[in-house]
């Protein structure tokens, strides 16, 4: 998996990361939000093995400074184990 680390993220419980790619996960259906940086369309990311809701993967952003996010996926902080170098 590859991060981007070049601003903070906030997700729902704090602190995430923004990863190009995830594995391990479920998408559930699309939606429009109003989060902090504008409207977006997303869909939650759920854990394969538990069911547990990870972040969002964004699907459409509305407005133009936030397109490079489509496509790529938030994962909360609070939801990760992180283990080894990464």
């Amino acid at each position: 998996m590859t991060t981007s680390f070049q601003r903070p993220f906030k997700g729902v419980t704090g602190g995430a990361y923004l990863f190009n790619n995830v594995v391990n996960v479920t998408l559930g259906p699309k939606e429009e939000r109003v989060l902090i940086t504008g409207l977006h369309t997303v869909a939650d990311i759920y854990c394969m093995g538990c069911n547990t809701v990870l972040g969002w993967k964004y699907e459409h952003a509305f407005e133009e400074s936030q397109k490079y996010k489509e496509g790529k996926f938030i994962v909360e902080k609070a939801k990760v184990l992180k283990e080894g170098d990464w």
